[in-house]
């Protein structure tokens, strides 16, 4: 039996390897791509589990994204949760509401919360089962290692909130 995929589409590279590392820790095969374009392409080749994409995607809107998976046969049943730091709450259950996702999560947010809606639709990752990721970053480009006494959680709101402001 094979680990849990998941693809990770995200144009800001810091989440990515955020994500990456949190996923992969946590047992899941992870696949990363930094636009929607080649988030599609990857998930017709990886066929993972489970799609975590942000909305604000370049190539390919992260809403025209979940439109071509949900008309795909072959993805049916496959789990969508959006994730944003501009929209708000009503523009995204409406995205729910509509199926073109299946939940989703607000930047910035908590590790454990993302967990557990990964959870909730493909289950707990198999630790003993996982699998190195499609496209993994090698740990000697992710940078310096954590912190003693800060939580994964914390780093990854303190990155969110930095990469929100270079952005503007």
């Amino acid at each position: 039996m094979m680990a849990k995929k998941i693809a990770i589409i995200d144009d800001d590279h810091i989440i990515l390897e955020s994500l990456q590392e949190l996923l992969s820790d946590a047992g899941y095969a992870v696949s990363l791509a930094a636009d929607g374009a080649s988030g599609y392409e990857l998930i017709a080749r990886e066929k993972p589990d489970l799609v975590v994409a942000d909305i604000l995607l370049p190539r390919l809107h992260g809403i025209a994204l979940c439109e071509k998976i949900r008309a795909n046969e072959e993805f049916k049943g496959m789990a969508i949760i959006l994730m944003t730091g501009v929209y708000k709450d009503v523009n995204l259950r409406m995205y729910v509401h509509k199926g073109l996702a299946d939940d989703f999560i607000e930047k910035p947010f908590r590790e454990k919360d993302l967990l557990a809606k990964i959870e909730h639709f493909i289950g707990a990752a198999e630790r003993e089962l996982a699998q190195p990721g499609a496209q993994e970053v090698p740990d000697s480009a992710r940078g310096p290692r954590k912190q003693a006494g800060r939580s994964v959680a914390s780093e990854l709101d303190d990155l969110v909130t930095w990469a929100h402001g270079k952005k503007k």
